[in-house]
C-alpha cells in the first residue's frame, strides 16, 4: 500500500470529513470508495458509448423503449425484419 498526499480547499476537506464521519469509514476508505466510484462511472460511459450504434441501429431512442426490447420475446432478427417493413412504409 502506498501513501497519497494532496491538497484540496477547505470546503472539499470538511465535506471529506463529514462523509467519513457519517458513514463511519476512515479517510482513506471514503477515497477507496470515491475512487471505485469514479471507475464505475467510466467503464459505464465506455458501455453506453459502445451501445450508442446498436440502439440506433435498433431504433431504440428511450429507456422505456430499451425496456420494452429487453422484455420481448423478439429475436434480433425479428427486430430488424420490423423496422424494415416500417421503414419501407413511411413513403412520402
Amino acid at each position: 500500500m502506498t501513501t497519497i498526499s494532496f491538497s484540496v480547499e477547505d470546503d472539499i476537506k470538511k465535506s471529506f470529513d463529514k462523509w467519513s464521519k457519517r458513514d463511519k469509514k476512515s479517510k482513506s476508505d471514503v477515497f477507496r470508495d470515491m475512487v471505485r466510484t469514479y471507475e464505475f462511472n467510466e467503464t459505464m460511459d465506455s458501455i453506453q458509448q459502445a451501445a450508442a450504434p446498436m440502439l440506433k441501429k435498433l431504433g431504440i431512442e428511450t429507456e422505456d423503449q430499451l425496456y420494452e426490447y429487453l422484455e420481448s420475446d423478439e429475436t434480433y432478427e425479428d427486430r430488424i425484419r420490423h423496422q424494415r417493413i416500417h421503414s419501407g412504409n413511411k413513403k412520402g
